[in-house]
């Protein structure tokens, strides 16, 4: 059942990647980078549903933007954009938000993997691929990485914690309910 569970959410996340990155970004003034809240939908799903599901539907979801967006497929963002709901999967793993789970430890414990996950991505893999691999301006990708990675960290730390806050909010806690006689 968690099998099926997980694939319904990867795909569920990849959708939600596809549709914020294609459609609902914001243009900025750095070439070929825009203003979205998708990496806190990542984040949101890789703590709620675990690592495998924050890198599948993180992967898959930019890929499909890179896809039908005509520039063709950046493997270096797309693989960050996986690596980041992995990242912080791993890191977060234990917080339990279907238990109702979500409080002052497990926000800053949260804010900090987002953190360390957006400079480790953005602000480090993308670029240095972007330049092995894509033989990019050093310049260009750095700004661009520094950019989405901070961007991401502001929207994971507001919109993926109020996310996770309100889907904790929304469960019991484990052992608040009491049988009545």
């Amino acid at each position: 059942m968690k099998t099926v569970r997980n694939v319904v959410a990867s795909a569920i996340l990849a959708a939600l990647v596809f549709v914020l990155l294609r459609f609902v970004a914001i243009p900025t003034p750095f070439p070929d980078t825009t203003l979205s809240i998708y990496a806190a939908v990542v984040a949101f799903f890789a703590v709620l549903f675990g690592p495998a599901v924050g890198f599948v539907g993180g992967f898959l979801g930019n890929l499909l933007v890179d896809l039908t967006a005509g520039w063709g497929v950046w493997w270096t963002w797309v693989i960050v954009t996986g690596l980041y709901g992995l990242f912080v999967g791993l890191g977060c793993k234990g917080i339990k938000l279907e238990d109702g789970e979500f409080g002052k430890k497990e926000f800053i414990r949260f804010t900090i993997v987002s953190i360390i996950s957006c400079i480790l991505c953005w602000g480090v893999l993308a670029p240095v691929g972007d330049i092995l691999i894509y033989a990019e301006p050093a310049n260009l990708v750095f700004v661009q990485g520094l950019f989405v990675g901070l961007s991401g960290m502001i929207a994971s730390i507001v919109v993926g914690g109020i996310l996770c806050k309100a889907y904790a909010s929304s469960k019991a806690q484990k052992g608040s309910l009491t049988k009545e006689d």
